[in-house]
């Protein structure tokens, strides 16, 4: 590992990676990436937002990486910490969603060792990525038994309406992808993707920028987007694209402002949380787009011409 471009940590292949660095790169996930340091700034800024939050993200992320080593997790995945990263926002969620009691903590460390086991079997047999579907399918099962389980579920409420404040939301929308909020978390993460990969940070702060300009257009409620909530699947569908689809600027915007939308579209249909879906299904699109453009485009298929 190098921090801009000066060794850290000794290169290790993913396979052979120890323990403790699974750990943290799970950790460091949450933003594509797989950078120890990362890691660091993340659960700061989890912590930043409250202690609770920070305990649930580290405890998940711990469990997870355990679990997907017993269930025989593809040792290249656990190098790069992909186990640990989708119990690490169940943990999260957990602690942002419900009011602390004993039962929250029994169910965060419950849920890490679920959606642990169900990344390994997905991880095992689909081929195509499935980013954080493991989380949001098992948060979106436990949200209607949520009472039955012993969970209280926090009243958010309504935003009510605000002047808009771009750079604010801007930031913010970087710390709500680790379900906090606040400028300082939006630095920290912001400053924790930097120091992995600083290109990744620039598209980061375009997705948040586009998805707060977007919903300001729209008229959407000022404290939704100066809180982050409407831009954090921007930022992710951004980094996402540009890290795991292709690095164009320009299929990371359009992520952006696919996300946004798909995003408010769960969000208004949904009996439950939307999380991050929208970033989900914004990647799962420009996947399916990009396996059917070439059929649209005879020149791109060798040997056939248009009829």
């Amino acid at each position: 590992m190098k921090l801009f471009g000066v060794p850290i940590l000794p290169e290790v292949e993913p396979s052979k990676m120890p323990f403790w660095r699974q750990v943290l790169r799970g950790f460091s996930q949450c933003a594509f990436q797989a950078n120890e340091l990362t890691a660091l700034f993340f659960i700061a800024a989890a912590t930043l937002s409250n202690w609770r939050m920070g305990t649930a993200y580290v405890v998940s992320v711990i469990i997870a990486t355990v679990v997907a080593r017993l269930f025989g997790g593809i040792p290249d995945l656990l190098g790069l910490g992909l186990y640990g990263f989708n119990s690490g926002l169940m943990g999260l969620a957990l602690a942002n969603f419900f009011h602390p009691n004993t039962t929250l903590w029994v169910w965060v460390t419950v849920m890490a060792a679920v959606v642990a086991a169900v990344t390994v079997a997905m991880a095992r047999w689909l081929r195509f990525p499935f980013l954080a579907a493991p989380f949001i399918g098992m948060f979106w099962v436990l949200w209607p038994l949520a009472e039955s389980m012993g969970l209280q579920k926090i009243d958010l409420g309504a935003f009510p309406d605000a002047p808009v404040a771009l750079a604010q939301a801007t930031f913010h929308a970087l710390g709500s992808t680790l379900f906090a909020s606040g400028p300082g978390v939006g630095l920290l993460f912001l400053l924790g993707v930097l120091v992995s990969n600083w290109r990744h940070a620039v598209v980061a702060l375009m997705g948040a920028a586009l998805a707060a300009s977007l919903a300001a257009h729209v008229g959407a409620k000022g404290t939704a987007i100066n809180s982050g909530f409407i831009g954090f699947n921007a930022v992710l569908a951004a980094m996402a694209a540009y890290a795991l689809i292709a690095a164009d600027l320009r299929l990371a915007a359009l992520a952006a402002l696919f996300a946004t939308w798909i995003f408010s579209y769960v969000g208004h249909n949904m009996p439950a949380p939307a999380l991050a879906s929208g970033f989900v299904l914004t990647v799962w699109l420009i996947l399916l787009l990009g396996w059917l453009n070439p059929r649209f485009n005879s020149q791109a298929i060798p040997g056939k011409t248009e009829k």
